[in-house]
């Protein structure tokens, strides 16, 4: 269930489609990036956040990305930590980028999960 929650999270983001990936996560959003916390107050804020990041990866020529790796750490019932090793490639399969990021979740009364906040590693 998460697995499939992150590759459809990595078709969206690579169409660019904001509007989808956004509405993956909660309202406010806490994101750190480079040891930096990012505040995301509201939807429209993480939003424009997401929007701006998915056009740095178009203009690197990234076409697709895929989960290296998955680990899951419960917390609880309706909780979970969420770390992904993400490998994004070129449109003729060059490494662009690979990385780990852990995304805090939560799951909904309705049993879907959202995320809460984001953090990229930074090794």
């Amino acid at each position: 269930m998460i697995e499939r929650f992150f590759e459809t999270y990595a078709e969206r983001y690579m169409a660019s489609d904001a509007d989808a990936i956004a509405a993956m996560y909660e309202a406010p959003l806490l994101a750190v990036r480079e040891g930096k916390a990012i505040h995301l107050g509201d939807y429209d804020a993480i939003r424009a956040h997401l929007a701006s990041l998915m056009d740095a990866y178009r203009k690197a020529g990234a076409k697709r990305a895929t989960i290296a790796a998955l680990n899951i750490t419960p917390l609880g019932r309706s909780s979970i930590l969420t770390t992904v090793r993400w490998n994004v490639q070129s449109d003729d399969g060059a490494m662009l980028r690979d990385f780990a990021t852990s995304y805090h979740m939560l799951r909904k009364k309705t049993g879907g999960w959202r995320i809460l906040s984001y953090t990229n590693h930074d090794d």
